[in-house]
């Protein structure tokens, strides 16, 4: 704690703590306001000032930019708090100065305890200004499903603060982790996303009935499920589900692989996963098309060749 100098003269010259309680103590120091008072009442009326002007400038600055809602209410809330107690700080400086108070020890106390918070208290920092720039970019917002450090988290966002994120997984855990240790998010829900549909079938299948398999379940789902899908102004699906083609032929030595993909809502990005899987499967067994599953397929001799064989060897050994 730092004691103001002419407190600290006046305990060094008094007697006893007794002294604090008289009007001889306090007397100089009231004299000191009184004769100030009018510089601590333009101090006063400043300040009030200060904070009106603050408000307006944060509010028309967030007028003319672009930020989404919440983005726009988190930061004008925090610029709010922090220019509100800069402003008090300052105020209250300016009036101990008024009143007598020699204020550079208090700004010198000020500096070596906020250095020593800032050693103590790194991470927490670290937290801070990682929350800052998590807020201020958008990288996330409440209720987008996102995936945290390479899938070690995934879920819904269900409250972005300075210091931690809170994510619901899909077993409606709440997870809680500080901002500093997010090093990559993957954010599901940025208006479209294109699923990517994977099916292997055997290498003998026609490819013909592939492409007819999955046209037809692409015009069934753009007809049936149109919300599913990404739309231009007309209402024309921008990408219906199409067959991108073969992506592998090694697969594991299960058989070819080949790959579908669609641009869909993001709100529907599951929902339209599923429901491609499942008409993409219909229409494959209606065609007859098999899908792959792990095979082993042994090859023997002919039970006479066999025989066959032996009785050369016999021979040859006799």
């Amino acid at each position: 704690m730092i004691i103001p100098q002419f407190l600290l003269t006046s305990v060094t010259d008094s007697t006893d703590w007794i002294d604090w309680f008289t009007w001889n103590f306090w007397k100089d120091r009231v004299d000191i306001i009184v004769e100030n008072s009018v510089t601590i009442l333009l101090i006063l009326l400043f300040t009030w000032l200060a904070l009106r002007v603050r408000s307006a400038i944060i509010s028309r600055v967030f007028k003319i930019t672009r930020l989404g809602e919440k983005q726009e209410t988190t930061l004008q809330s925090l610029l709010m708090s922090l220019t509100k107690y800069m402003i008090f700080i300052f105020s209250i400086l300016m009036i101990l100065d008024n009143v007598g108070v020699d204020i550079a020890p208090i700004i010198a106390g000020a500096g070596v305890l906020g250095l020593a918070i800032g050693f103590g208290a790194q991470t927490m920092v670290k937290d801070f200004i990682s929350g800052f720039f998590i807020i201020f970019e958008d990288q996330f917002s409440i209720g987008d499903y996102v995936s945290i450090n390479n899938g070690q988290i995934n879920g819904t966002v269900v409250e972005v603060g300075l210091r931690a994120t809170k994510i619901r997984t899909w077993a409606q855990h709440v997870v809680v982790i500080q901002n500093s240790e997010i090093t990559v998010s993957q954010n599901f829900n940025r208006e479209q996303m294109r699923t990517i549909i994977n099916v292997s079938v055997p290498y003998e299948t026609d490819p013909a009935a592939i492409e007819q398999s999955v046209n037809e379940m692409a015009a069934h789902m753009v007809e049936t499920q149109p919300h599913l899908f990404i739309t231009d102004n007309q209402g024309r699906v921008v990408e219906p589900p199409q067959l991108y083609g073969i992506t592998d032929l090694e697969n594991n030595a299960l058989g070819a692989k080949y790959t579908v993909i669609a641009l869909v809502n993001d709100i529907h990005y599951w929902t339209a996963g599923k429901e491609i899987r499942k008409q993409l499967m219909e229409k494959l067994k209606a065609h007859q098309v098999d899908i792959s599953y792990p095979r082993r397929i042994e090859r023997g001799e002919n039970v006479k060749d066999l025989e066959i064989n032996v009785e050369k060897r016999k021979t040859d050994h006799a």
